[in-house]
């Protein structure tokens, strides 16, 4: 077990993709959250004592690129068929797969912890370049390092099980960005209120409002993620059947 880990945190340090999509969402953080949310901050929201609290949860948005870089963790190795070596290298594919698992969620969670950090710090250090002061911050950390964590780990998870489901890179990153926007948009036009049951709306919900009483058409972010939680079981489920029997005999062979 522990050199099917090795080889898969090796394949993540060692892809220039990685480096490079974690880079620019750190650039891309930095930037709006020192200028745009900091030093351009409008003074009606200077008075808000739940800014910073919103700057964190609005910056995980970008959790998005972190599923990317879990999609090019299977999918580079069927494009370019190191995928076989991979499997012949191991005795037992479940081995595989959780070690991709693991690797996938090490990186989300990171890359989650660090968004949620440095998001606020810029902020506030952009307020302060320009001259201003917020109020007293409401910050709830317990709620927001579960909620953050959660939220990035989900979207890492989520693009892993569209990698191993689709085994094409191109249609994973799509359908990664068409599901979430476009395919649920259509779906809310004909289940209303019950959109939030779907998988990227309930997930969106953990970050999307505090723990106070719901709105309608609104669910709790604990509900949302018991929900989008269903949805990755399930959908892991058949992605480690599909593992295990897909392409065997070609393969193992």
């Amino acid at each position: 077990m522990m050199a099917a880990l090795k080889a898969e945190f090796k394949k993540l340090l060692t892809v220039r993709s990685t480096y490079f999509i974690s880079g620019l969402v750190i650039l891309f953080v930095i930037f709006i959250a020192f200028y745009v949310t900091g030093w351009r901050l409008a003074s009606s929201d200077l008075h808000s004592s739940t800014q910073l609290a919103s700057d964190v949860t609005g910056a995980l948005n970008l959790m998005v690129f972190g599923a990317v870089i879990a999609i090019l963790l299977v999918t580079h190795e069927y494009r370019y068929n190191t995928i076989i070596y991979t499997l012949t290298n191991s005795n037992s594919r479940s081995k595989v797969l959780f070690a991709k698992l693991v690797v996938a969620s090490s990186y989300a969670l990171a890359l989650a912890m660090v968004i949620g950090v440095l998001s606020p710090v810029m902020t506030y250090l952009g307020v302060h370049a320009a001259g201003h002061s917020l109020v007293p911050q409401t910050l709830d950390y317990g709620n927001l390092v579960w909620r953050g964590l959660f939220y990035g780990w989900g979207y890492g998870m989520a693009g892993l099980l569209l990698a191993l489901l689709l085994r094409n890179q191109v249609a994973a990153i799509v359908a990664l960005f068409v599901i979430p926007g476009p395919v649920e948009q259509l779906l809310s036009l004909l289940l209303k209120h019950n959109t939030v049951y779907l998988p990227f709306t309930a997930l969106n919900q953990v970050i999307s409002m505090g723990d106070g009483e719901p709105r309608i058409g609104r669910i709790s972010p604990s509900r949302g993620a018991l929900i989008f939680l269903v949805y990755i079981v399930v959908g892991w489920i058949a992605a480690w059947y599909l593992f295990l029997h897909r392409d065997a005999t070609k393969l193992d062979s």
